[in-house]
């Protein structure tokens, strides 16, 4: 179960709380990206979006010359438009991004856009890919869907993942052993789901603490705290069977914390701590839908 809940997680991956609020960030900045500031404004060559009629399987992801989504909504482009500037996330959970318009969340579209000759060598590099798709991606929802974005940051309740007494039940990843085919972390790793749980390979603190916001739907971020700079193999138990109705439609029991907290200390020997922190919230002030051609 836990592996669907993150799948679900990663394709919508791979939105606050509190009263004070911050000046809000320009969303449309480059250096509000979380990735490399581009050298250019770059832009996608030629762009195709159509409302999917097909029906056929959802998919999305690179090719060396372009950027396909086939059969799903809106909100991957945004998630994949913006991400938090602040606190660490690598990207916006559901309860981080608020202004969806209600047609946003059903109605499923095809992207197929062309890289510019020019632009396909940087395009085929992992190291600016990440940013150039940022750009790309926003630059598409502002043109086709009018979008108009910005962000608030707040002070909040979030939790705090933090090494456990025992310390950590993972290893740091080895460069030189093979790990199992899986499917690409769009921040970097792999993942393979089986019965067992979800076994994540060369993956950083970072990345482990958007992927547990994102499953265990406590609608509170999770923030890094471990200290842990490096690349990580580690396995997230499936949990027992008989767990109660709410726990097997989200992972650990939403509705019951001290469940998710047991689960992610079996699991890793991390904690979760309750604490406060700075919350970036992507609010959707227009959005269209897109233009077709």
């Amino acid at each position: 179960m836990i592996g669907k809940v993150l799948a679900c997680g990663l394709v919508c991956a791979g939105m606050a709380l509190g009263q004070t609020t911050t000046a809000p960030v320009a969303a449309s900045a480059p250096e509000a990206t979380g990735a490399a500031v581009p050298a250019k404004a770059y832009t996608f060559d030629v762009v195709s979006v159509r409302q999917n009629i097909s029906g056929d399987a959802e998919q999305f992801g690179s090719t060396p010359d372009r950027y396909r989504m086939t059969n799903m909504t809106l909100e991957l482009p945004i998630m994949s438009a913006y991400v938090p500037q602040i606190g660490g996330p690598l990207f916006f959970s559901d309860d981080q991004i608020k202004g969806f318009p209600a047609w946003m969340m059903t109605e499923r579209y095809d992207i197929n856009a062309r890289i510019a000759e020019q632009d396909r060598a940087e395009w085929q590099s992992p190291a600016s890919q990440k940013g150039m798709l940022q750009a790309m991606m926003r630059a598409l929802l502002e043109d086709r869907c009018k979008m108009v974005v910005h962000r608030e940051v707040k002070e909040a309740a979030v939790y705090s993942l933090v090494v456990g007494k025992k310390g950590p039940k993972f290893r740091e990843t080895n460069p030189d052993v093979a790990h199992p085919g899986g499917e690409a972390l769009p921040w970097g790793g792999t993942v393979v789901f089986s019965n067992r749980g979800v076994s994540l390979y060369g993956t950083s603190m970072a990345s482990l603490a958007s992927i547990l916001s994102q499953m265990m739907n406590m609608h509170r971020p999770i923030l890094d705290k471990t200290g842990l700079t490096g690349r990580y193999d580690i396995v997230l138990k499936e949990p027992e069977m008989g767990a109660p109705p709410v726990a097997q439609q989200s992972g650990p029991s939403a509705s019951d914390p001290s469940d998710s907290f047991t689960w992610v200390s079996e699991s890793t020997g991390l904690k979760l701590e309750s604490a406060k922190g700075q919350v970036e919230t992507l609010v959707i002030d227009h959005m269209e839908r897109p233009s077709e051609n």
